[in-house]
């Protein structure tokens, strides 16, 4: 059987599509930011805890977001790349 109507996604655009407002936006506007975001800022941005918001993370890698945790300046700060590695 062949999936159709809402069943089939027709672009990766429509995956990463999130609902303006939300805390997952909120996440995402975060990293998107040239410095990126640590775990720290993120969990008081949103007020969740720490394991919410590691499992967010692995949430957007999984829908194909590509999310990179870099150690800079003896932080750890998270951001999120388009497919080339450039900036988003």
């Amino acid at each position: 059987m062949i999936p159709t109507g809402s069943a089939v996604r027709s672009s990766s655009d429509e995956e990463h599509r999130l609902r303006e407002g939300t805390k997952q936006a909120l996440l995402v506007a975060m990293m998107s930011q040239r410095c990126g975001a640590t775990i720290s800022e993120l969990v008081e941005a949103t007020g969740w805890k720490a394991n919410t918001v590691h499992a967010a993370l692995s949430t957007f890698r999984k829908s194909g977001r590509n999310i990179v945790a870099e150690d800079i300046a003896s932080r750890r700060v998270y951001r999120i790349y388009d497919e080339d590695r450039s900036k988003l």
